[in-house]
């Protein structure tokens, strides 16, 4: 059991890190045309005020994996963020909406941490927060799909990020089952259906075909 464990939790390092790291090629545009043209930064927070919930989540709980994986998630993001609002024309949107994520964060961990008394509650409600956000993330390419559909292309979709979020949602479903940890299965399986999704529309739809096919 402990060694299986230990498999699947290098697994969720491993994969979930080289996922936070995709974003390092738009930061790098970004950088270089000095311009956030055709990059939005609402993933990035989003992802953040993720990695923030679990590793509030991985101290309650001690668990190393969680917090490990979620610190280095959470420093990539901040770094894309910061690039973001450095090359950005609208910086006080971009501002405002990082300062009410935080403001909404601190006070759901103050009421869930130091206004509740039962350690076993405090965990339940950040799992419950935390797995809702990440279902949240993981449900996000559902518009991508339709999209997809309507116009019969995947040209939309990124390939080597579909199979990066099929390996990291599958390592943390597996994790989360060897942990008998509902909060971690949930929303990855609800990650590894939509990554399904996906792998079935490149079938449907080869990107090579792709721009000669009917609308």
């Amino acid at each position: 059991m402990i060694h299986w464990l230990n498999i699947a939790s290098n697994g969720c390092i491993f994969f979930t890190i080289v996922m936070f790291a995709t974003g390092i090629p738009q930061c790098l545009q970004m950088i270089k045309t000095k311009s956030t043209k055709n990059i939005t930064f609402l993933p990035y927070l989003m992802t953040n005020i993720n990695n923030v919930s679990w590793i509030v989540y991985g101290q309650m709980t001690e668990n190393f994996t969680i917090i490990f994986v979620n610190v280095v998630g959470s420093i990539l993001q901040t770094i894309y963020m910061s690039v973001f609002v450095y090359f950005s024309t609208t910086k006080n949107r971009e501002i405002q909406q990082t300062s009410l994520s935080a403001i909404t964060a601190v006070v759901v961990w103050f009421i869930s941490t130091q206004m509740v008394n039962d350690a076993e509650f405090s965990i339940y409600i950040v799992g419950i927060v935390s797995c809702c956000i990440t279902m949240l993330m993981f449900s996000s390419p559902l518009a991508e799909i339709n999209t997809v559909l309507k116009n019969r292309s995947t040209s939309t979709i990124s390939f080597p990020l579909t199979v990066a979020s099929f390996l990291c949602a599958t390592s943390w479903f597996l994790y989360g089952l060897l942990l008998k940890d509902f909060f971690i299965v949930i929303p990855n399986s609800v990650g590894t259906l939509t990554s399904i999704a996906r792998f079935y529309l490149f079938y449907i739809y080869p990107q090579e075909k792709s721009a000669v096919l009917p609308m």
